[in-house]
């Protein structure tokens, strides 16, 4: 009888402690793009400053589009916070924690202007 209390006592542990040993959480940051420096953009002068000198300063764009009918190239950047609990369930949680950008306008291969963008 002694044996069989003892099993009994190691099933029950099992029962409740394996599950508290198992949970936790994972948190994943993740960047997108590149966030823009003001300081670099003051490099820039519209008017006088090409494609060529925006490339050189802020880098390939992260999208193209067309804003006020000029030529914009879009520098997006956001950081993304994801979260996975395992509390006995499975729990799936994603939150922008920042998001924000700036379009460069072009007219006739020039810097037109520049926008930040919240």
């Amino acid at each position: 009888m002694g044996t069989k209390c003892v099993y009994m006592h190691r099933w029950w542990v099992l029962v409740f402690v394996l599950p508290l040993l198992l949970q936790g959480c994972l948190v994943d940051r993740k960047q997108r793009g590149t966030e823009i420096d003001p300081l670099l953009l003051a490099q820039l002068q519209p008017g006088l400053s090409t494609k060529g000198d925006v490339l050189r300063v802020l880098g390939v764009p992260t999208r193209h589009a067309v804003i006020q009918d000029r030529e914009a190239w879009i520098y997006d950047y956001s950081l993304e916070e994801h979260w996975v609990l395992f509390l006995g369930l499975y729990n799936e949680k994603r939150k922008t924690l920042q998001q924000r950008g700036v379009a460069v306008l072009f007219a006739d291969n020039r810097l037109y202007d520049y926008w930040f963008m919240e």
